[in-house]
């Protein structure tokens, strides 16, 4: 391969993670986020009349699906990529984003230390005026929605005035709906009645919950409430239905003390990662990035194929093809012999957390990580069909790690100070050692900063739930390669960190 063929390709898969794969950096270009867009088999369900609630931990990708449902050509894609029978006619249904931003820079809805302040002291019906005026102030933004001009008729003016494109100013608008919330409730029951005489549906997604406030504490109630609302009104209303994206530790019974939770057992989704669909998501991301690439990936008869969609090139489901794959571009094994590992396997091997979950941004990141490693290294590899190195891999899996902390301090600030106390631990790390360096944390007076308890054994389980951590068999605590390094806690036989 000569030098710079390689080097353009090095390029390519250092691209596929922008902004180092989080959902804020993916681009606004609908194009191009189409194209970078995996539909995964368990995202069939998030179409689904019935499924009101779509749980998943960071970097998941529910933003991303969140995303892809506000963009026509985006919902139209994920029902024929998937084979998705027995819904209504996407042409029936209207799509509108409740609360989250549907690209990075919008300014739709009120910033979350105003919602702090002035829903502080809110009563649950207030919570419930604040969620409804949204939706409402959505709803009289879509210039498109087939009723709309019988919502113009039926609400007051003055309210039409500051819900419509002010929703933003919520000391302008939620005192006048809290005022009229009996009549709104009432033409919101009737805009139901609407749809089911047109066959139509109207879909109300939520996402990016947990930035709604500024301390997490403070979240609990308005998601509470939130979830009480749609649960009443699912049995009340035919037509109208929401998609509630939400972190799976912000639905734990002790935090949200939610009595009936056990409802929504028949009607949520967990978004998990299998390791076949992450290649798959890894190549397809490739076949995309680049004619060169794409010439590359042809190599190999039938692992990329031409998409007539929107999503671009798409990648075969067959796994052999990418093991193939990662050994033309790294290598069969991460040594001389089969002893350091399969390459294929050492990847997300090394990647998952204590529950086995593996992030997309990490997956991604990783490659992406190894190809600039490798570009700044300015040693080209010569005479040979790979791309990386096995220590490429090994070097990018510290940055990862450490970028993943990074990445979970945005919805998680106290693990800033955690990290203090668990510098040159070695793991498996004692129990009791443990629950003392918890113990000893100096955390944050900022109220936001705070974890969600100061119990060491209580914080040790909110860990363990996290995949942060997890007990071993002689009670000892143990912590995944994709933690260990970022939080600097050492480990023997450990991959070896670079200098």
């Amino acid at each position: 391969m000569s030098e710079v063929n390689q080097q353009k390709l090095l390029e390519l898969i250092c691209e596929i993670a922008p902004g180092m794969g989080t959902a804020e950096h993916e681009s606004n270009n609908e194009e191009k986020f189409l194209k970078n867009f995996l539909p995964i088999p368990n995202y069939r369900y998030a179409l689904e009349p019935n499924i009101l609630l779509i749980l998943g931990g960071r970097g998941v990708g529910k933003t991303e699906l969140f995303r892809l449902l506000a963009i026509p050509s985006g919902r139209e894609a994920l029902v024929e990529s998937l084979r998705i029978r027995g819904l209504p006619p996407l042409s029936q249904t209207t799509w509108i984003a409740g609360f989250g931003r549907t690209r990075t820079a919008e300014k739709r809805f009120p910033i979350p230390d105003i919602v702090e302040r002035q829903m502080q002291e809110a009563t649950n019906i207030e919570w419930r005026s604040f969620w409804i005026g949204l939706m409402l102030g959505v709803i009289l933004e879509q210039e498109e929605f087939k009723l709309k001009d019988f919502l113009l008729e039926a609400i007051e003016p003055e309210i039409i005035n500051v819900l419509k494109g002010k929703l933003s100013l919520l000391s302008d608008w939620l005192p006048l709906v809290n005022k009229n919330i009996e009549k709104l409730n009432y033409v919101l029951d009737k805009l139901d009645e609407k749809l089911l005489e047109t066959d139509d549906w109207l879909f109300v997604t939520y996402d990016e919950l947990d930035r709604l406030v500024t301390s997490y504490i403070a979240l609990a109630n308005p998601i509470r409430q939130l979830l009480a609302l749609w649960l009443d009104r699912w049995r009340r209303w035919e037509r109208i239905r929401p998609k509630i994206f939400l972190r799976t530790d912000l639905f734990r019974e002790k935090f949200l003390s939610f009595p009936d939770a056990s409802k929504l057992g028949g009607h949520q989704v967990e978004l998990e990662w299998k390791p076949s669909w992450l290649y798959q998501l890894f190549v397809k991301r490739l076949a995309n990035s680049g004619p060169e690439m794409t010439e590359y990936l042809q190599k190999i008869p039938e692992l990329i194929i031409e998409n007539t969609t929107s999503l671009g090139w798409t990648a075969t489901s067959n796994e052999k093809l990418f093991e193939e794959l990662i050994e033309k571009m790294i290598g069969k094994y991460m040594g001389a012999n089969p002893k350091k590992g399969i390459t294929y396997r050492w990847i997300p091997n090394h990647l998952q957390d204590a529950g086995g979950r593996i992030s997309p941004r990490s997956f991604l990141k990783l490659f992406a990580l190894s190809a600039k490693n490798r570009r700044e290294s300015n040693s080209i590899l010569e005479d040979t069909k790979e791309l990386l190195q096995p220590s490429d891999l090994q070097a990018a899996l510290t940055r990862t790690s450490e970028d993943r902390i990074r990445e979970l301090q945005d919805e998680y600030p106290w693990l800033e100070s955690l990290k203090t106390s668990l510098v040159g631990l070695e793991a498996p790390i004692p129990r009791e050692k443990f629950l003392d360096a918890v113990k000893s944390t100096k955390w944050s007076e900022q109220l936001e900063k705070q974890p969600p308890t100061t119990n060491p054994e209580e914080f040790l389980q909110y860990l363990l739930l996290l995949g942060i951590v997890e007990n071993r068999s002689d009670g000892r605590i143990n912590m995944p390669e994709i933690y260990l390094y970022g939080f600097k806690v050492k480990r023997k036989g450990g991959v070896k960190r670079p200098k």
